[in-house]
């Protein structure tokens, strides 16, 4: 099993790089985003990984961190959740986002990952609840964080006389483009565009 790469970056596509170690050139498939955070070819680069093999898929995944790493291999472990769904996941949401999520039955920010639709997150959460709370990850989370983050913009679209409902649909609709960390302004801006469409 390969569970940590350092070697020197060989190429680099949108969402794989070759990375050369002691003379063997490895593929690593990434998670969307991250390989523009990789310096250019010729630089050393250091990833956590997960060899993947099933039926006749044989495939190497690389991370930036071991959260995120482990994120994925809790993921993978789902029910209906493979690794590309997996890898959307480490890519839209950080650790402690989808810890987070988990640990507050929280299905809205999971669905916010594309393809992933509120069915299956509420199979994960299932899945995974009692699990990553006896995971060792090396970012501690923050318990005193109970606020969803869309809480603010919906109370804002109620304020400038949105319905409850109406108001909780634009903003999760807002989310689902913009992503989990999106700052609130623009979630408000956003929903505030997609409620007046709804009128």
């Amino acid at each position: 099993m390969i569970a940590y790469l350092k070697g020197e970056l060989f190429s680099k596509y949108e969402e794989q790089v070759v990375v050369v170690a002691n003379n063997v050139g490895y593929a690593v498939d990434l998670p969307p985003g991250v390989s523009s955070q990789l310096p250019d070819p010729g630089q050393e680069v250091e990833l956590h990984t997960h060899y993947y093999l099933r039926d006749n898929e044989v495939k190497l995944f690389g991370f930036l961190s071991r959260d995120q790493l482990l994120v994925f291999t809790q993921a993978i472990t789902v029910k209906g959740v493979g690794p590309k769904l997996a890898l959307g996941i480490v890519s839209r949401l950080t650790p402690a986002q989808f810890r987070l999520a988990i640990r507050q039955e929280d299905a809205d920010t999971l669905s916010t990952v594309p393809r992933l639709n509120k069915n299956t997150a509420q199979v994960i959460i299932m899945a995974l609840k009692k699990k990553v709370e006896n995971i060792e990850f090396d970012e501690k989370l923050d318990t005193r964080v109970t606020a969803k983050p869309n809480d603010g913009a919906v109370k804002a679209l109620i304020g400038l006389g949105g319905s409850p409902e109406a108001a909780a649909k634009s903003v999760t609709e807002a989310q689902r483009v913009l992503g989990a960390a999106a700052k609130i302004e623009d979630l408000t801006r956003l929903a505030l565009r997609y409620l007046s469409q709804n009128r």
